[in-house]
């Protein structure tokens, strides 16, 4: 006979299947089976995948759930661990609303011990259209049974029948536990009196017999147990698995209509799921307008009317701004998306308003004229030819998507005024559901089976480690994983347990950045979840401190923990299926960057700067890029790049927008000869070493700007446009095929482009040649409007860089305080443009990096948050010097002023090791031997406020603080040089006294063949290596003779070496802790470490004198300032006669390239001192003077 399962768990039931809804449907077609029921626990997460993939398999979705139940009153059980369930099935589009409906408050409102649950008056109210099972053992019915208490289950069944009428069943199950017979006789006995129908189900939470141990490791990892845990919560037996119609008919013999009724129920439940055409939420239209379209046509013309006044003058004629918008307006309105567009400018604007900048534009939104003129994006798509087609086109009916890059902290600040504007019930974030990856399988599977750590480490580590992999891939990839996994049979054990939690659904979170906004309440159209993930970014200017603000906010930590975010439950790519708006609202650290950066600027020079009317050929910013100093440049931080950027040479905004575009996987691994990439070819096209083909003049406009090298996907858009004759809605949707490499549709399109060319007098085989050129590029080409937006991007910080050096670099090292190695190399950056950082200071320090004028020169103060473990001390500190208007005066004036229950002991050291009271007294072993005491006495003038009970006893003008008597320090060894520079790296990143190398930067820079931080080398090569011992230990040979092993340290990084006898005998001498020196040695990189073998050691005092060939002095031809500057120069080079040669480099532009010419100056040798080199730095500065080798 026919039967339908209609109790189902799949793996989104949350560690309590791990079955995949695609295995679930294939099984049911194997089994001859035309439908089954999904019922997870108190979710249906993903349903429209669901449906999709049960549409595949040809079988019928019945989407259901099993919720838990709120105990309470009459119906608590305190011998049960678990709540009771109930099982709902949907039968209707009503009840599809009504089990969104319920599934959502259960999760806002009774969301306990980690799992939904739901109050059963709920179901007075929300039952159309659903049916309800009785849930066997686990429901209330079947537990009042097993606990005899029978007039309970009888006012349970007849509440629920009353309810749902003939839609509730009584369920029947048998797994072979003890209870069965009991518990379905006694249930058929409450079915007869009720007169309420039966229905014979299997709890399935797993395929097959032979997975039942797979489930219960599952169950063992959720609740942190082991495998062989004698109270392990997992369904005994193996009888959960998804048995036939034959099986289920021989477990039910009597019972024949009871296996009826799942066919019977399945007939009910007509609802499937549809895709929903987008149902946006209306715009509140201001006064005087009722119709959207014509308000978005009014605000567009508004903004023509301020960007494109005179435009002419840069070669956009009105004509072109009005066919453009006209065009634009008309497909929007077509296709209905007028309010979507005033929706998104209403958010940005809104951000603007609050003052947290906004991106200039992201994705293919940029290629928009409408986008631009109602401030949603800031790039001129017709200064920037960039393509609305690609945006939108109205041959495929589809959602815009406007993807909105805000500050951290603005990004929070919208989505408060999206929820106040748009209703809470009507705004929700995406979920996105965490799944056990490969490793993390192979770990926890091996925790639940007790397998030994270093069996499942080994196992874990032979796994690569690259985006994507999967168990099955790591074994077919490599070798020695397969024969480890094979060699024993707990190891395969061990892997089979592992594929059972592959790729499962572990946990709920929520998506960085995508947001929901519905025209009604969210929970009647689709189902929420919450996810215990906060977003609660806060993030203030140095210069910011509330006064009122206290310490400590009583509760807060609890109410932290205790808050949820409400989330739909169906993920990024399912939702908009669901025919909700969709927007992404993205924090970009780059943005609070550049808004700390014009703050500061405001603050210093009393001066606004617009980006979007800063020049884009200013020379000082594409000196950033040339010279590749790009810390903090968006996206043009990484070395590769850098290297790339400082070949190019870019001159004009459109190389750097290219090389945005270009510096991707694609474009790098695609060959164009034995030695060059798409990259190299555009780069040599630029400075000319390679000739410029256009192909045909019809393309010349289109590719001249990229020197005739295809880089974006609108270029082929364009192509296809001008020589195939196609329409852009055409020419995108071949675009479209390039990019998913759909063969069939390829040839048709090349078919009808070939034709095209042809009719406009192109040779065939020139027109088949473009074609294929194109297709080629598909493999690498990028969106020029996301690349225009994220390229002018990357300019207003190399502008901010290049004009506002100071600030930009303070405001980037507060977007990585806490980062030690970032702010090193940020300071080092600075370093090299003469901004120079000052320690940090009790007194002077911000809580942030801030800027300090010295003698009319900026320098950059380290922030006391940037030391490691002072973490909320800090603000406490800053806040109570500006209470008290004054510097604390010693240790135990701070010590009283400041609140100790943020600012504790271990907090007080490390600013005392990293030189934060040196002011009061610089003795640091000193302080550190009266922290104890200090603590005490701080104690004892606030034991209020220790309590948490009142204020500081200091008034707030610094008043009475000579009747405090202040005890005397006791005595304290002051600590030696080298372990005060080692504090201090360790807290802060970098040394803050002095770096030991410092005095002999210049001839590190000169002379050193090798950096520290290499990752590669050549072997047997002799390097010459720069730094300072940091570490030696001694050792004895096999033969007994004296060697070394040590650690040397430059700036950049350190290493270990080795000193064998040979060498020792030589120069041991020399090898001392805290002594410079330089290390002539072997390399090689093991394991991503760098290890030297030394083979000679130099003095750093012989060093100079040795190898120095030259003096180089760079110079801008093009500078006005420097006639002047070579004027001192001659002086100098007559008071510092000496016997080192002078080389001079001049740079000029040539058109659109950078020349560089070197002139030597053998007539005028100079000193090389430190002396000379010193004044050389003062005219010209640091960056254009070095000394060589």
């Amino acid at each position: 006979m026919e039967f339908v399962h209609l109790h189902v768990h799949t793996h989104y039931s949350m560690q309590s299947s791990p079955v995949f809804p695609g295995e679930l449907f294939s099984a049911c077609r194997r089994l001859g089976m035309q439908s089954v029921a999904v019922t997870d626990y108190c979710s249906i997460f993903n349903m429209p995948e669901l449906f999709s993939e049960a549409k595949k398999a040809g079988v019928k979705l019945i989407i259901g759930s099993e919720v838990y139940l709120l105990e309470s009153g009459a119906h608590s059980n305190a011998k049960n661990s678990v709540s009771p369930s109930l099982l709902l099935l949907v039968e209707s589009e009503a009840g599809y609303r009504n089990l969104c409906i319920l599934l959502s408050r259960a999760s806002r409102d009774g969301f306990i011990n980690g799992m939904p649950h739901l109050e059963s008056r709920l179901l007075e109210e929300y039952s159309e259209g659903l049916i309800c099972l009785s849930a066997y053992s686990s429901g209330r019915i079947g537990r009042a049974l097993l606990a005899g208490s029978a007039h309970e289950a009888e006012t349970v069944a007849r509440y629920y029948r009353e309810i749902f009428g003939e839609n509730f069943y009584l369920e029947l199950q048998r797994h072979a536990t003890p209870f069965d017979d009991k518990l379905n006789l006694a249930t058929i006995e409450l079915a007869e009196k009720f007169s309420v129908e039966l229905v014979a189900t299997n709890n399935v939470h797993y395929l097959e017999r032979k997975d039942s141990g797979c489930y219960r490791a599952m169950i063992a990892n959720r609740t942190k147990e082991k495998l062989s845990s004698q109270n392990l919560q997992a369904l005994a037996g193996s009888e959960h698995y998804l048995k036939t119609a034959e099986e289920m008919a021989r477990l039910f013999p009597e019972s024949r209509r009871a296996l009826a009724n799942t066919v019977t129920i399945a007939e009910k439940c007509t609802y499937a799921f549809k895709k929903k055409e987008p149902i946006l939420p209306p715009y509140t239209l201001p006064e005087g307008f009722d119709d959207e379209e014509k308000y978005l046509r009014h605000l567009t013309w508004q903004g023509a009317a301020e960007k494109y006044a005179g435009s002419e003058a840069e070669g956009i004629t009105q004509e072109d701004v009005r066919e453009r918008i006209e065009l634009e307006l008309g497909v929007i309105g077509k296709m209905g998306f007028s309010s979507y567009f005033l929706i998104v400018s209403d958010l940005i604007a809104a951000s603007r308003r609050m003052g947290y900048s906004v991106g200039p534009g992201r994705g293919s939104a940029a290629g928009s004229i409408v986008a631009y003129l109602t401030g949603i994006t800031r790039i001129d798509p017709l200064k920037y030819k960039l393509l609305f087609e690609r945006f939108l086109n109205p041959e495929r009916l589809s959602m815009p998507d406007i993807d909105i890059d805000f500050t951290p902290v603005g990004k929070q600040k919208v989505l408060e005024y999206t929820v106040e504007k748009y209703g809470q019930e009507c705004v929700a974030k995406v979920v996105a559901i965490g799944t056990l990856g490969a490793k993390a399988a192979i770990r926890d599977a091996g925790r639940v089976l007790e397998v030994p750590l270093p069996v499942v480490d080994r196992l874990a580590k032979l796994v690569p480690g690259k985006p994507g992999i999967t168990l099955e891939k790591a074994i077919g990839d490599v070798k020695e994983l397969k024969q480890f996994v094979e060699s024993t049979p707990e190891n395969r054990t061990l892997l089979e347990y592992a594929r059972a939690l592959e790729g499962r659904a572990r946990n709920v979170s929520m998506h960085a950045g995508a947001v929901v906004i519905t025209a009604g309440p969210l929970e009647a159209q689709v189902p929420l979840y919450v996810s215990n993930k906060i977003e609660t970014e806060v993030r203030r200017y140095a210069d910011e401190i509330d006064l009122d603000e206290t310490a400590i906010a009583a509760g807060k930590g609890v109410e932290a923990a205790e808050e949820k975010q409400v989330v739909t439950q169906f993920d990024k790519n399912w939702i908009e299926t669901a025919g909700l708006l969709k927007i992404d609202y993205l924090g970009l650290e780059t943005l609070a960057v550049i808004d700390e950066t014009l703050h500061l600027i405001r603050r210093r020079y009393q001066t606004e700067i617009d980006l979007e009317k800063v020049p884009m050929n200013d020379r000082k910013t594409f000196r950033i890029f040339q010279e590749g100093k790009m810390a903090g440049i968006f996206q043009f931080e990484s070395s590769g790049m850098q290297n790339y950027m400082t070949r190019l040479q870019p001159t004009q905004i459109g190389d750097i927008i290219a090389m945005s575009a270009l510096y991707r996987p694609g474009a790098l691994n695609a060959r164009i000869d034995e030695h060059r990439n798409a990259v190299d070819l555009f780069v040599d096209r630029k400075h000319g070493r390679e000739a410029i083909d256009y192909m045909h003049p019809m393309l010349e406009e289109i590719l001249k700007e990229t020197y005739g090298v295809i880089v974006y996907q609108e270029q082929v858009m364009q192509i296809s446009q001008v020589m195939g004759g196609f329409s852009m809605a055409k020419a995108d949707n071949l675009r479209k095929a390039m990019g998913k490499k759909m063969p069939e549709i390829m040839e048709q399109f090349k078919a009808d482009f070939v034709s095209g060319a042809v009719a406009q007098g192109v040779h065939d085989t020139l027109a088949t040649r473009v074609f294929e050129l194109m297709a080629e590029f598909a493999g690498y080409g990028f969106n020029k409007s996301h690349s225009a937006a994220y390229g002018v991007l990357a300019y207003w910080t190399g502008y901010l860089k290049a004009h506002y050096t100071a600030e930009f670099m303070t405001a980037i090292l507060n977007s990585e305080i806490g980062d030690t190695d970032r702010m090193k190399h940020l300071t080092d950056e600075a370093k090299s443009f003469g901004i120079m950082t000052l320690p940090p200071s009790l007194n002077k320090s911000d809580t942030l990096f801030a800027i300090e004028d010295v003698k009319g020169k900026p320098f950059i103060r380290v922030g006391l948050s940037a030391i490691k473990q002072v973490g909320g001390a800090a603000r406490a500190i800053v806040t109570s010097r500006m209470r008290k208007k004054r510097d604390f005066v010693n240790l135990f004036d701070f010590t009283a002023s400041v609140d100790l229950r943020v600012m504790n002991r271990k907090a007080l050291e490390c600013l005392i090791l990293a030189g934060a009271l040196d002011e009061l007294d610089a003795n640091r072993g000193k302080l550190l031997a009266n922290v104890d005491k200090a603590i005490r006495f701080g104690q004892m003038q606030n034991r209020s406020v220790t309590l948490g009970q009142c204020g500081f006893f200091s008034s707030e003008g610094g008043e009475g603080t000579d009747d405090i008597h202040y005890p005397d320090l006791d005595p304290g060894e002051p600590i030696p040089e080298s372990e005060k520079l080692l504090q201090e790296k360790k807290l802060v990143g970098f040394y803050l006294s002095r770096h030991p190398l410092s005095p002999y930067r210049r001839d590190w820079e000169a002379f050193a063949t090798l950096q520290l931080n290499a990752k590669e080398v050549t072997p047997l090569r002799q390097y010459k290596v720069l730094g300072v011992v940091v570490s030696v230990k001694p050792h004895q040979d096999r033969k007994g003779k004296a060697m070394l092993f040590g650690a040397l340290e430059d700036f950049t990084g350190k290493s270990d070496f080795t000193v064998f006898a040979s060498v020792y005998e030589q120069y041991g001498h020399l090898i001392k802790p805290e002594e410079v020196l330089m290390l002539v040695a072997e390399a090689e990189v093991s394991g991503g470490t760098l290890k030297l073998l030394v083979r000679e050691v130099v003095p750093i005092k012989k060093v100079r004198s040795s190898l120095i060939r030259k003096i180089i002095l760079k110079v801008d031809a093009d500078d006005s300032a420097q006639i002047e500057k070579l004027v001192q120069l001659k002086k100098l080079f007559e008071a510092h006669r000496g016997s080192t040669p002078v080389d001079f480099e001049l740079k000029a532009q040539s058109g659109e390239n950078i020349e560089t010419l070197r002139i030597f100056a053998r007539g005028t040798p100079v000193d090389a001192a430190d002396a000379t080199i010193e004044k050389l730095e003062e005219i010209l500065g640091p960056d254009n003077v070095r000394i060589s080798g």
